[in-house]
């Protein structure tokens, strides 16, 4: 995928963890292992996504949908 960066996690305030992409938030939770879990289920879609997309490259990307 053109804007997959690495998946971090990192602790905020309050002791929350947060999983990152670059400077965006995709996903917190209340403990590292949690957090360590939602990182790895982003990585299994990001996974099964691009090889849904080069199975069908055909298929427009709901981004790219004009709108009527």
């Amino acid at each position: 995928m053109p804007n997959a960066q690495p998946l971090t996690v990192k602790q905020a305030a309050s002791n929350y963890w947060v999983v990152q992409s670059g400077t965006t938030d995709l996903a917190g939770a209340v403990t590292r292992q949690a957090a360590e879990a939602e990182r790895e289920l982003m990585r299994r879609l990001r996974r099964r996504t691009a090889q849904m997309r080069a199975a069908n490259p055909g298929r427009p990307r709901a981004v790219e949908r004009q709108s009527r």
